[in-house]
């Protein structure tokens, strides 16, 4: 297990967890879709299948996963059917089909279809960290990564968080990091980059794999167009795209990381999840740590 992706919400009070975490999320726990579902969403097993436990600690950090099924009804099968049964109205009683009516044709014919439709499936992975008052949510949207959040707030009955920020406009400080190279401890530039024109009608500049200190690179960001994405590596270990949002992308170990991982290879999946997580919440946590010193809020 390994976070892909990184936003980042901090506790706006001193948050503790309850000592009956695990039965307030088995409240919230993901149940099948039933035959007129079309979604369902709640709490899955941190081991997988052949386990019914949805969290794992490792020290202060607490980590669950949540799990969506959405059915799959492809709006051309319900556009087809619908068709057919408004050409039919037309044909047998010679008048017309107002909207009104084709609207409720519709819910007939997806309440028809829903016990048919395959379902798709989608994992969200999460740790708390109360050593930092953090809760780090492995997806690249902010709405899904929401949804999470909205699904511990039931579970707890609140959640005081709110999105990681600096003072000054993300776009400014990303500007002057690759400007200036006055990035934060342990950071350098990656080999990634976009930048944006504030204008609306500006262009976009996209640079993968390059060389970032480049002088026609630069020429771009002082000629006024504002860094919206930046590639960077930490402390040699950690590779990630940072984005305005102060969302983390893309995140990878790098080899010097990997090297540095113990064999796991015969451990059982309570070891495997300890190694994972203290490793996550370690690394993962000392980046952050870095990045939130420059006046975060």
């Amino acid at each position: 297990m390994w976070f892909k992706n990184a936003r980042v919400y901090r506790f706006s009070d001193t948050f503790q967890l309850p000592e009956d975490f695990e039965s307030q999320l088995e409240a919230q726990a993901f149940k099948p879709c039933g035959r007129q579902d079309m979604t369902s969403f709640g709490w899955t097993s941190v081991f997988g299948a052949q386990s019914d436990v949805l969290h794992h600690a490792v020290e202060q950090s607490y980590l669950v996963c949540a799990q969506r099924e959405e059915k799959v009804l492809p709006a051309a099968v319900i556009n087809a059917e619908l068709e057919q049964k408004v050409q039919a109205i037309q044909d047998t009683e010679g008048r017309p089909v107002n909207g009104k009516e084709k609207k409720n044709i519709k819910e007939d014919i997806t309440h028809q279809l829903l016990p048919q439709a395959f379902s798709k499936f989608r994992r969200t992975w999460a740790y708390i960290d109360l050593k930092r008052q953090l809760v780090i949510v492995d997806e690249s949207s902010a709405n899904k990564a929401e949804d999470l959040l909205g699904l511990l707030r039931a579970s707890l009955g609140s959640l005081p968080v709110k999105p990681i920020a600096l003072a000054e406009s993300a776009e400014v400080v990303l500007t002057e990091w690759l400007t200036k190279q006055s990035l934060p401890t342990r950071f350098d530039l990656g080999d990634e980059l976009e930048l944006r024109s504030p204008q609306a009608d500006g262009g976009i500049i996209r640079c993968k794999q390059e060389d970032l200190t480049r002088e026609d690179v630069q020429a771009h960001a002082t000629a006024g167009k504002q860094v919206v994405k930046l590639g960077l590596v930490w402390n040699e270990r950690i590779e990630c795209v940072l984005e305005a949002d102060w969302a983390l992308k893309r995140i990878k170990a790098t080899d010097q990381l990997l090297d540095d991982q113990d064999d796991w290879n015969d451990a059982s999946p309570e070891q495997k999840l300890d190694s994972d997580l203290a490793l996550v919440s370690a690394e993962l946590g000392a980046l952050l740590d870095d990045l939130l010193s420059m006046s975060a809020k």
